[in-house]
């Protein structure tokens, strides 16, 4: 005879629950009706909760798809302690549990994740978030942060090279707007050091580049024919190579800078 309660409870959560109630028009009631759907699978146990499914929660009662009429049959002996539960958990909820034979749908295969290539940026990244990290955990915080971001989908993002369906994703867009970013930026593009670390401080530097390679594009026209503006447009230059040294120059820039030296 199988027995759900020998085999431990299994903890329901919300991310079962909400998406039933979100694809309906998203009201309070129907939001307990999911949670209270959700919550048969620890309710009934482990090893029922696989053989059963809560189907619907109409005038208080529960309706339970069950895949045979003996399995049915057994749970019958156990209504009224689990009416007991839901009483506990959900007050006034559920009255009545009734239990209908019937063909369960199967559960859709689990996917396999895909994890993303290991590249330099992945593991800058890592690095990063590793920072906040104590010393002595650093280590162990950097590889369960490269791991995490190996298993995330979508293309980088042009701040952080963390997989987004968004460009730049939402966190560097949070930084962004964020006035200690917008000054840290400002710092670096004038030379100075930081005094932001991790995202806040890619965020930074992404709108520290394209300040200096905007003012770089500016310039150009200007110092090809004034001579005056070299030392600024050298400045310039030297600013923008300190900070992104494996970046190159605008082609134009280079070149002018080439003929100057």
């Amino acid at each position: 005879m199988l027995d759900g309660g020998g085999g431990g409870a299994v903890p329901w959560r919300l991310k079962e629950a909400v998406p039933l109630a979100l694809g309906q028009a998203g009201s309070r009631a129907r939001l307990e009706r999911a949670l209270v759907l959700a919550y048969w699978k620890e309710a009934v146990g482990k090893e029922l909760a696989q053989l059963t499914e809560a189907v619907a929660l109409e005038d208080g009662v529960l309706t339970v798809l069950v895949g045979d009429a003996v399995l049915a049959h057994q749970l019958t002996y156990r209504r009224l302690d689990l009416l007991q539960r839901f009483s506990a958990r959900f007050p006034g909820k559920v009255r009545e549990i009734r239990f209908r034979v019937g063909p369960l749908e199967a559960p859709p295969p689990e996917e396999s994740p895909q994890e993303e290539p290991l590249t330099p940026a992945l593991l800058q990244k890592a690095r990063a978030l590793a920072e906040a990290a104590p010393p002595e955990l650093r280590e162990k915080a950097e590889r369960a942060a490269l791991a995490l971001l190996k298993r995330q989908r979508g293309n980088p993002c042009p701040i952080c090279q963390t997989p987004s369906e968004k460009s730049p994703c939402p966190t560097c867009r949070r930084h962004l707007q964020s006035p200690l970013v917008a000054k840290e930026a400002e710092r670096l593009a004038r030379g100075k050091p930081p005094r932001l670390s991790g995202e806040a401080l890619l965020a930074a530097r992404h709108l520290a580049r394209e300040r200096l390679l905007s003012e770089l594009r500016g310039l150009y026209p200007v110092a090809l024919k004034e001579p005056e503006f070299w030392p600024l447009l050298k400045d310039l230059a030297r600013r923008f190579q300190a900070l992104f040294p494996e970046e190159a120059l605008p082609e134009g820039v280079q070149s002018l800078l080439k003929r100057i030296e």
